[in-house]
């Protein structure tokens, strides 16, 4: 049971932070690739944190007996501003699981040839499921399709470095960002970024995340996440011609033929269900412990708000709710060092 626990944490975490962004290659780009090689160094240096900060997370959680993250964050910013925190990021959630559901459309009429509206539908009925069994559905379902992508997204990265021929390095485009200008700086703002939402998922899983071998599940996914990262940089690096492109992953795998380009974006789809089913359940969680509606209608409404309005154009929604978990991030990092030290 003890692995079992640490293998469903450590699926849980990459779902977190691996979302469209990540599996795309768009973040990797911008937070790393664009450094050259030191942004493979900054990689390394994001996975330790993520693995160091990962344990911390878990280990506040089961010392104080969380439940809930708006109770996470009281503990760690105090009530007032814990409140502050809880309204920011309940709508930064929301339009999360907008983000994603409104990619899958976006993934379905552009590579698929589909009707927006048709991936939309489907896939807000894979999460209305997953929601629907609670923690355990949240668990189970990243359990089984986080290894997949990360295994498939992975296997493709990997061969491309290898053995695909063309663009072999030389003349990379270091793609200019005003606001960071430093490699290391870069990697600390990365897990800022994605700090914020996998502290959300896993302090809204409560007990479930508090079993014997749930820390060492935290690690793992931090070096998990730090192993994946490494090799999407490496083949970014690998060919300078992609560097750029709106999701550059599906044009390393269209180096490899149109297979693994069509299997990636099917990937792709995945990736963002995962990661709308842990911004839904978290933000769920959220409304029953207002007291003012049940889990199921909860549940209900939130699908009932978000398909109408879903067919917003993706990158319009990312531009803003990315940057906004960023700097909401910055503020819990040391927060949760400090307490974890003091404890």
């Amino acid at each position: 049971m003890k692995w079992k626990t640490t293998l469903q944490v450590a699926a849980t975490y990459v779902g977190a932070v691996m979302g469209a962004g990540f599996a795309s290659g768009q973040e990797i780009q911008q937070f790393f690739a664009r450094f050259g090689r030191w942004g493979l160094a900054g990689i390394v240096v994001s996975a330790v944190l993520f693995s160091l900060l990962g344990w911390g997370m878990l280990d506040l959680q089961r010392r104080w007996q969380i439940s809930s993250y708006p109770d996470f964050f009281n503990h760690l910013l105090g009530a007032r501003w814990g409140r502050w925190a809880d309204g920011l990021v309940s709508i930064l959630l929301f339009l999360g699981i907008l983000a994603m559901i409104s990619g899958c459309g976006a993934l379905f009429y552009e590579y698929f040839g589909f009707s927006r509206w048709l991936g939309i539908f489907l896939t807000g009925s894979v999460i209305a499921i997953a929601l629907w069994f609670r923690g355990e559905g949240v668990l189970w379902i990243n359990s089984v399709l986080i290894p997949l992508k990360f295994i498939f997204c992975l296997g493709i990265a990997t061969a491309a470095v290898f053995f695909a021929t063309s663009g072999d390095g030389e003349g990379i485009v270091i793609l200019t960002n005003p606001i960071v200008k430093n490699w290391a700086l870069s990697a600390i703002l990365y897990v800022s970024f994605n700090l914020t939402l996998a502290m959300v998922v896993f302090a809204s899983l409560g007990r479930d995340v508090q079993r014997p071998g749930a820390r060492l599940g935290a690690v793992l996914g931090g070096v998990a996440l730090g192993i994946f990262a490494f090799v999407i940089g490496a083949a970014l690096l690998r060919f300078p011609d992609i560097l750029g492109l709106e999701i550059p992953m599906v044009a390393v795998a269209g180096k490899l033929g149109d297979w693994p380009a069509f299997f990636y974006v099917v990937v792709l789809w995945l990736t963002m269900i995962t990661a709308a089913i842990g911004n839904g359940f978290s933000l769920v969680s959220r409304v029953v412990d207002t007291g003012k509606l049940s889990y199921g209608k909860a549940t209900f409404l939130l699908l009932l708000l978000l398909l109408p309005i879903a067919g917003v154009k993706f990158s319009h929604i990312v531009q803003f709710v990315y940057p906004l978990f960023g700097y909401l991030g910055l503020v819990f990092l040391p927060t949760i060092l400090y307490f974890w030290h003091r404890g």
